[in-house]
Parts: C-alpha cells; structure tokens; sequence
C-alpha cells in the first residue's frame, strides 16, 4: 500500500527551568517533562506541525484502495467539547467538535485550506467587482441526503433562515452581511451584502455556514437540519453522547473509504487513555500529558501534534495608571523570559521559541515577520522602570486554566528580579471574560487571544470594545486601518494595512505574546486521511480511514 504522510518538522523549545516552577502547579496533572524542572528532553517520533501549524495525513492513494484491510468503523473520541445538537443554526452547535460533524453532514459554498485558499465546494466561483455585490455560480448534479436537488433556492433559505431563527449561532453571524440574497436560475445566485466586506467569502467558508435542504426541515423540524450535501450523512445521534456518520455513496465528491465515523464524547480523561489502549478507538483529543510519554514510545500508536493559530499572550490594560505607562509596559516585556514561561507552563506542549514581536496568529494571513521580538535585557528592563510610574505598588495578573496559572507563576518570578511585585487573581475562563474586559478594571491578564486565519479576525483584538480587547487598546489609526481593509478587494493594499497595524500594535506594546500552544492528539498506527488545522473547529475527517495491517 502506498501511504503519502507530510510530516514537516517544528522544534519545540526545550529549555532548563528554575526549581522554583514547582511552586506555581496547581492540582492539575503537570505538563510533560516538567516532572524535574532542571532537565528536559525532546520528544522524538511525532508528527509535529507543519509551518501553517497543522497537520495533514493524506487519503489513500486510489490504485491502494483494492486490497487494503480498511476498519469499517472508526471512532474518534470527543474531550472537553461535547456535541449537543447537529443544528448549525441553533446556538448550542457552536462548539468545537460539533463543527467538526457539520463539516462532515454539510457543504458549504467554498471551502478554506490552508495554503491553498478558497476551495470551491457547492459553488463553482463567484464573481464581484467590489466585494458587496457577488454573482455565485453553483455545481449542477449534486444531491442532498434525502434524494433531493440542491439547488440556488436551497442557498437563499439557508441564508433567511440563519438570519431570522439563528440569533446566538455562528450562522447567523456569518451570513450577517447579506441584504438580499436572489435566484437568478437554480444554478445561480446574487448576493448583495450591507457594505464591502473582503471577508465575507472566509466567514461563508465556516462549519456552521453550510447550506441546508429546506424541504427536509418543512418535514421534520428536528433531524431535517441533518440533511446536508456532505460526504457523510447521520445515521444515529444522542445529544451529548455520540454521532454516528455514514458515508454517502451518491456524494459529488470523494466518496469516502470508510464506512462509518463515530464521534463520541468522554468527559473522563482516564477513560480516553484506556479506550485508546485497548482498542476501542482509534484517535483521541484530550489525552492526559502523563501518559503521552507511553503512548509514544508505544510502536501501535503515533501522536499528532498540532500549533494553536491563537497567541498565548500577556496584555496590559492601558486604562490603568500603573500598566496603562509605556515605560512600566516596556519593562515588563524585556524582562521576560518566554521560553522558561512556555515550558514551565505546558513542558513540550509549549513553543516559546518565537521568532518575531508580532501579536497575531500564527498561521493567520499578512503576518509581519519582521517585527522584531522584545529581547530578555534586565539592564534595559530596569532602565525602563526607572522611567515609569511604578513606585513598588502590587500589580494584579488576572489568569484562568491551569496552564496560565503556570505561566503566571514564573512571571511573577522574573518580574521580581527587577522589582515589580506581582499579585496573581486566579478565575475561572467564565470569572474571567467578566472581568478582564474593554474598560475594566483590571491590570494584566494571562489568556489567549482568538484569532483565526483570516486577517479581519483580529479586529476583535484590536478596536475599541473588541470581544479579545481586554488591553482596552484604543488606536484610531489602526481601527481606521481596520475598517479600510475590510473594504479594500486589492490583495497588495489589504497586506499593507495588515502590517501596519501590526507595527502600531507592537509599537504600544499592550499585548504580547509569550509562546504558542502545542496540543497532542493520539492516533494508532494506520490511521490516515485528516487534516488538523490550527484552528481546532476546522479539523477535517472527511477522508478518514485506518489500515488495518499497518
């Protein structure tokens, strides 16, 4: 059998660790490796992401199909996401995995892929001249679930129906744009959006963006939201529990290889571990770090490790006299020392080796690499200091998740070498979206910043009262700059205005990023066919297989 793997290399930072660490763990198991935090040792033989922060492994070539023993099931387990309800119009299917079953029931008008852009799935092109008025010319032949033709009005009541029964969902928002949406024959559709957005083709790319079958749901307003297009079609669903997928072998596509895919959420960690080990699945997210190092040097399994497009980042709230003062934040940041943070926080599940200032996704369009990043200089650190406001009050750091209160630990460390007094406040992720908001009052905070590979989603970072502005950053250039690209078509003038506003950003110094996460998923050996993007909603297991004798 013929088998393609891209397995492109990305060292992780392995680093030596002040004995100190152990001070800042919590109840929470102790990331890999750092069980002696004065050694540490690479982690060889795993499938490391590639420079979009993915990873793919590929279908089965054609011609190796006949004769290869294939599983006729493959089980998937679910970690901490649970899929509750396969509505994309409900609120309740914004979770994580939840896309990962729309994906696999639903097509969308074009697909997005990493490296290759916009894939055309149920249209064929579009064209427009600004970016708010676009004609959508769509596959002929294809069918839904039910037998049924997809057709241009299939599209529209989509579109309407998100609109007006999807308030709180990811759908709605996506088609949120739309003014009006017409038939001009079955294959064909006009789309005139409430202004130019360049990034409305991303949005419509999403899971929860696919197109629905309106008869379907006439029928059955309940399971006639599982009718798609998609490759595989439901045949068992229990809310929070499991779903069970069956191939479709009328789909317009690539028919899959593998007869069904079963999606089953495990709460319990100790559970996945043991289900994975004794054979009753064959891929598990959220498998605990203590047993990763088994699994590894176990020859039947591989361990799949994929980058967080969002950066781990520490912001300041500029609103605050203390870290509201350039030279305090400055002084913060060249005390830093981000490759003790990242391994103190997650050991190997941790890059802190960063190679640019840039507060952006890793993988996220128009990122300036040439942004240069803060270098660890204790001399320049206290200099800085001395310029600032700071007059040896203590300084709050807001953080949530065991893996941040890791982190804050060892700043607060490293932050005394210079003399800053830091105060951890230790929340829940609910406890703290409530309190390290725009305008709070708050001082620093500890979290991740959701930005996925579109450019446009950064806007939520960066302009005032943005849902991932907890820096209360307020840049009337950059939200001006912001607001242009979105309505700029020119590729060449959205990357320029891209790259400004990362200068400006990194210029105030009110975000910065101290290292990427890692997550590592284990597979048996033989199982090919998915793609793990950055962005863990956008996970692909529509080819998915296991070779039996591999």
């Amino acid at each position: 059998m013929k088998k393609r793997m891209r397995i492109i290399a990305l060292a992780l930072a392995i680093i030596m660790v002040m004995g100190l660490i152990a001070a800042c763990a919590n109840d929470d198991p102790a990331p890999a490796g750092t069980d002696d935090p004065t050694e540490a040792t690479q982690q060889d033989d795993i499938i490391r992401p590639d420079d979009d922060g993915g990873v793919v492994l590929d279908e089965l070539d054609e011609d190796a199909i006949e004769g290869t023993r294939l599983a006729e099931e493959v089980h998937i387990i679910v970690d901490n996401n649970n899929i509750v309800v396969l509505n994309p119009h409900n609120p309740g299917a914004n979770a994580t995995s939840t896309n990962w079953v729309l994906t696999m029931i639903h097509d969308r008008l074009f697909d997005q892929i990493p490296g290759e852009g916009f894939v055309p799935s149920l249209a064929l092109s579009y064209e427009t001249e600004d970016y708010q008025h676009f004609i959508f010319n769509l596959r002929q032949g294809v069918t839904f679930h039910n037998g049924d033709p997809f057709t241009a009005e299939d599209v529209v009541w989509t579109i309407r129906h998100a609109q007006e029964h999807g308030l709180g969902s990811n759908a709605a928002g996506n088609w949120s744009p739309v003014v009006s949406a017409e038939v001009l024959d079955d294959y064909t559709l006009e789309i005139v959006l409430d202004g130019i957005d360049v990034d409305f083709i991303f949005a419509i790319t999403r899971p929860p963006s696919g197109i629905l079958s309106q008869r379907a749901i006439a029928e059955d307003p309940e399971t006639g939201f599982w009718i798609g297009t998609g490759a595989f079609s439901v045949e068992e669903f229990v809310s929070n529990d499991f779903a069970l997928l069956r191939r479709n072998m009328n789909y317009w596509g690539t028919i899959p290889v593998t007869e069904l895919v079963r999606l089953r959420f495990v709460p319990d960690m100790a559970t996945r571990t043991i289900m994975m080990n004794t054979g009753a699945a064959h891929l598990s997210f959220g498998t605990p770090t203590e047993d990763m190092a088994d699994f590894q040097a176990n020859p039947d399994f591989m361990i799949l490790t994929t980058t967080s497009n969002d950066p781990q980042g520490l912001q300041f709230n500029l609103n605050d006299p203390i870290t509201g003062c350039y030279y305090f934040r400055r002084a913060v940041v060249h005390t830093l020392n981000r490759e003790a943070i990242a391994f103190g926080s997650a050991g190997d599940w941790a890059d802190g080796n960063l190679t640019d200032g840039a507060y952006w996704g890793i993988g996220t369009e128009f990122r300036n690499r040439d942004i240069p990043l803060p270098e660890r200089n204790l001399d320049l650190a206290r200099e800085y200091l001395e310029r600032s406001v700071y007059n040896g009050e203590e300084v709050g750091l807001v953080v949530a998740i065991a893996t941040f209160i890791r982190s804050a630990g060892i700043i607060q460390m490293q932050l005394e070498e210079i003399g800053i007094n830091v105060r951890i406040d230790e929340t829940d992720p609910p406890g703290l979206s409530a309190s390290a908001v725009y305008g709070g009052d708050h001082q620093m905070v500890v979290f991740f910043t959701l930005i996925n590979p579109s450019a446009g989603s950064a806007r939520q970072a960066f302009i005032p009262g943005g849902t991932q502005n907890r820096a209360t950053f307020n840049n009337p250039r950059v939200t001006e700059l912001l607001d242009e690209a979105r309505r700029t078509g020119d590729v060449a003038a959205r990357e320029a205005m891209y790259m400004e506003v990362q200068e400006i950003v990194a210029e105030y110094q009110a975000f910065t990023n101290l290292f990427w996460r890692v997550f590592g998923n284990v597979a048996v050996n033989g199982l090919g066919g998915i793609r793990l993007n950055p962005d863990p909603s956008a996970h692909d297991f529509r080819n998915i297989y296991v070779d039996l004798d591999a």
